[in-house]
């Protein structure tokens, strides 16, 4: 970590623990479920409801460090992680459970507003790149390494519950023993209005895109481990399945992004939403049978999946003003989380009616569905567009692991410049 700032490395030990801890409960609730007989759409609904806490919470909490401070918000959003997370294993209750998402949900979103909002104010325009690649390395395999310790215990006891809170309480001790400075002003407080339905006109396939990334990742990650136990994978297949496909996220994204780079980024679009509606079909009628079949078709799946959002956001972006990004960028955001709340219930009716496999049809009919509305885009009259340059692609975090400051790390829209154009705007 040569070159950065010698709090960040803090920062990032926050982070690590927070989403090891955070990607272990992911996976060990949806093993849980599925060997404590709750039915898919139970499971789903609570899936759900982690979603729904976390776009509430990306409400309600900017104000609380806004008016109590970085570090009170995060102590009390690592607290809260800790206790659910352990409350998870003394009461197993599915309603219970469903409250303690929320909170989860809420919590999370939370913590990363609160890291995200550092990180980016103690980088400079001159390592925000390195920042964010660093961020985004250690966010992809900590959540992958949070999966693989799904094989430490035995899933039907307590103590992988109480590890993720263990995980969750030892984040607060780098911010507890070092002083760090929040940022001294958020670019987010000075952002250029844009109406939605000039984002929509501009970029319709960035909009869509978003909400269905959130339908389709959220759908994955809630309900594969529920599906693996379905099928009959064992804890051991689980953990490396959740695993294995999470880093693929990480070398898609760079590989898809610079592709991107060089291509109508609508088009790369359309070819990711058809290879996830094969693959999804594929898996849905044949990989249940071959463990080896399962994870490389899940692998070329997930590598467009986890990839989407991105792809979409710069897409977006390729169509706005430097001043008008972070409004954008919210709306995104917005987009993302509702479809994230509506996907994981979504698909557990899909497999209620049609099996296990009812998730991978779900996922290959979204894709397809949005592949469809790509393709009115390109070819209708009203999907006309003269040419623009193409920023530079910037990869985005998979799951739901980024809030609105993400885009302070965001090496092409540095802060100083943006405040420089919102007055010249004003």
């Amino acid at each position: 970590m040569r070159g950065l700032p010698a709090t960040l490395p803090i920062l990032f030990v926050c982070e690590i623990c927070f989403l090891l801890g955070h990607g272990l409960i992911m996976t060990l609730l949806g093993v849980r479920m599925s060997l404590e007989g709750f039915p898919s759409q139970m499971a789903g609904l609570l899936m759900s409801s982690f979603s729904l806490g976390f776009v509430a919470g990306s409400y309600l909490l900017e104000k609380r460090i806004r008016s109590v401070g970085h570090i009170r918000v995060f102590a009390a959003c690592a607290a809260i992680l800790a206790v659910t997370a352990m409350l998870h294993g003394l009461w197993v209750n599915p309603w219970a459970w469903l409250v303690w998402r929320v909170f989860g949900g809420a919590a999370t979103a939370g913590l990363l507003m609160v890291m995200e909002s550092w990180v980016s104010g103690e980088s400079t325009n001159d390592n925000r790149g390195k920042v964010l690649a660093w961020y985004l390395v250690l966010s992809t395999a900590s959540l992958a390494g949070g999966q693989w310790m799904l094989n430490l215990a035995d899933p039907t006891t307590t103590v992988l519950f109480t590890i993720s809170g263990i995980l969750f309480a030892l984040s607060l001790i780098p911010l507890s023993i070092y002083r760090i400075h929040g940022p001294s002003r958020s670019s987010h407080e000075t952002a250029h209005k844009l109406p939605l339905k000039t984002l929509y006109s501009r970029a319709p396939v960035g909009l869509v895109g978003a909400f269905v990334a959130g339908l389709m990742v959220q759908a994955f990650f809630a309900m594969t481990p529920y599906y693996g136990q379905e099928i009959g994978l064992s804890t051991a297949q689980t953990a490396q399945f959740m695993a294995i496909t999470t880093l693929v996220a990480l070398f898609a994204q760079w590989t898809l992004g610079r592709i991107s780079d060089h291509l109508d980024r609508r088009k790369v679009i359309l070819f990711m939403s058809v290879v996830m509606a094969f693959s999804g079909a594929l898996i849905s009628q044949v990989a249940r049978f071959d463990y080896l079949i399962l994870l490389l078709a899940a692998c070329l799946h997930t590598a467009m999946l986890h990839t989407l959002y991105s792809i979409c956001l710069a897409h977006t972006n390729d169509w706005l003003e430097p001043e008008e990004t972070i409004q954008a960028n919210a709306k995104l955001l917005i987009w993302y989380g509702i479809g994230s709340v509506i996907g994981p219930y979504s698909a557990s009716l899909a497999m209620e009616a049609f099996g296990p496999d009812g998730l991978w049809m779900f996922l290959g009919a979204v894709a397809l569905a949005l592949g469809i509305f790509v393709m009115t885009r390109l070819h209708g009259r009203r999907s006309w567009r003269p040419e623009v340059a193409q920023e530079p692609y910037v990869p985005t975090p998979t799951l739901m692991e980024s809030t609105s400051h993400y885009i302070d790390l965001d090496p092409r829209y540095e802060p100083q410049q943006l405040e420089i154009n919102f007055g010249e705007a004003a």
